[in-house]
């Protein structure tokens, strides 16, 4: 699970929707998301630049912190909403429900040895199909994308 994290500093680097920064805690990439960037660049006017100070807030991944709110040079803060990925359910999307990964399984005669574990964009099972041991990627809406041969004591230790 992602932290949320806080930092400033200044721009030093600008890569389209990302900025690096560099301040207190080194240097740090920052992800305003492409339509976060855009909507700040109408409100200031101007698009962010090399030498700006701002401070951010918002989910520290590995690599970059995903901003969620944005202290600009002015003083002014804006909030940057990102769309939940349409992955991840919602109308018009399968449910992220592992009882339809199981039974798309069961349906394609593989024995399923295993507990779904769940993926952003699908679901993990163990499971046995001709004698051959496989870890089975199911999307969330029960198809199954591959079945990639696994060693049996895998099998055992789940």
């Amino acid at each position: 699970m992602s932290e949320q994290q806080s930092t400033q500093g200044t721009i030093w680097a600008v890569f389209g929707h990302r900025l690096a920064i560099e301040g207190p805690d080194g240097r740090v990439l920052i992800d305003l998301g492409p339509e976060g960037a855009k909507a700040l660049t109408l409100e200031m006017a101007r698009p962010l630049k090399e030498g700006d100070s701002i401070a951010v807030s918002g989910e520290r991944k590995p690599s970059e912190i995903k901003v969620t709110s944005i202290t600009l040079p002015d003083g002014t803060c804006h909030t940057i909403a990102w769309k939940k990925p349409p992955h991840l359910g919602g109308p018009g999307h399968a449910p992220a429900d592992p009882a339809h990964a199981l039974a798309a399984l069961e349906r394609a005669g593989y024995r399923v040895d295993g507990e779904a574990k769940r993926r952003p964009k699908h679901f993990e099972i163990l499971a046995t199909k001709d004698g051959q041991a496989v870890e089975a990627h199911v999307d969330l809406d029960g198809t199954i994308r591959k079945a990639k041969p696994v060693a049996t004591d895998r099998l055992r230790a789940s």
